[in-house]
């Protein structure tokens, strides 16, 4: 199979893929128990008003018939209309400024964890058994062992509150709304550094822990031998041979760890009040505004998927074993 068949086979699966978590979505928020209309009643409604509240957001018809509504509302980008911002069209909410803060808030941090713990982690495993593997070691179950909450409750209490040098809540300050680009931009990269050290202390154990577990292993390996015998510098070995390797591990972890780009900053971005999409999940999950969250679920499902395509694309540039595998 040539590299070009294997990728239309790949985009196919993804196409599919997307479909049927497009279905998924769908029939589970009509599953979810509650009435989403209910913070609009009033008890004072006539029976014809509380009939021409559901005729306004579609839920008076069948359920198959929903469904395909549904499927060609998605492939015209019309994802619905939020029960609780009322009139929003979905997608303006969630393709808006707060996928923008999301994006930047979460992909800046995986993409320093990924880094931090990539070096960190190869230093570590090559340096196996010695006190800077074992103090790693230690530090990263630690970290990885504390709540997500509890580490930015500790952050905000010792950054903004005893040494004043990040904001307490929010995402911008209001005093630079309307200034030049370069006074926004250096109020908004101050604001992200609180929820930004929060998920780096998140990310960076996920990550090391497996790099520093794969070159371990790797240190076993006749190839590695060969080359030792050869009298090849250490960092040689590191950044040219054994870098490969570990890079598609981390490559792996990022694709594992894609839905975060989406929702995984819900508990960091409420106790930080950065305004993204998982402080909009956390309030329309409290406001069971369904079209929200199903929006929120659907681009999930769509990012998880374009993420593993593009991990299996690298796997190729990365490996040429795979590379090879895919020409078979």
């Amino acid at each position: 199979m040539s590299f070009t068949r294997y990728l239309i086979k790949k985009v196919v699966e993804a196409v599919f893929t997307i479909y049927i978590g497009v279905t998924v979505a769908f029939f589970l928020f009509r599953l979810l128990p509650g009435d989403p209309t209910a913070i609009y009643m009033d008890i004072r409604l006539t029976p014809e008003a509380k009939q021409a509240l559901l005729e306004t957001f579609g839920l008076d018809k069948p359920l198959l018939e929903q469904y395909f509504i549904f499927l060609g509302n998605i492939l015209q980008n019309n994802w619905g209309i939020s029960f609780v911002y009322q009139g929003t069209p979905v997608s303006k909410l969630i393709f808006g400024p707060m996928l923008f803060n999301t994006l930047i808030l979460m992909g800046t941090s995986m993409f320093l964890g990924a880094i931090l713990s990539t070096l960190i982690g190869i230093y570590s495993g090559w340096r196996r058994n010695s006190r800077f593997d074992k103090a790693t070691i230690f530090v990263s179950y630690m970290a990885a062992s504390s709540p997500v909450f509890w580490v930015g409750l500790l952050i905000l209490l010792v950054f903004s509150r005893y040494l004043r040098l990040i904001p307490i809540s929010g995402t911008l300050s209001t005093d630079v709304i309307g200034k030049d680009f370069l006074s926004v931009a250096l109020d908004y990269l101050w604001h992200m550094a609180g929820p930004l050290m929060t998920l780096i202390v998140f990310f960076i154990p996920l990550y090391l822990l497996y790099v520093r577990n794969h070159v371990v292993n790797l240190l076993g390996e006749d190839f590695i031998t060969t080359l030792l015998a050869k009298g090849l510098p250490s960092k040689v070995i590191l950044f040219k041979h054994i870098m490969r390797y570990v890079l598609v591990t981390v490559v792996t972890l990022l694709a594992v760890q894609s839905p975060l780009l989406i929702s995984g900053a819900i508990i960091t971005e409420t106790v930080f009040g950065w305004n993204g999409i998982g402080l909009l999940l956390y309030k329309s999950v409290l406001a069971s505004d369904y079209p929200v969250i199903q929006g929120v679920f659907v681009l999930t499902i769509i990012v998880v998927v374009v993420a593993n395509l593009m991990a299996d694309i690298v796997y190729g540039i990365l490996d040429p074993r795979i590379r090879r595998r895919m020409a078979e």
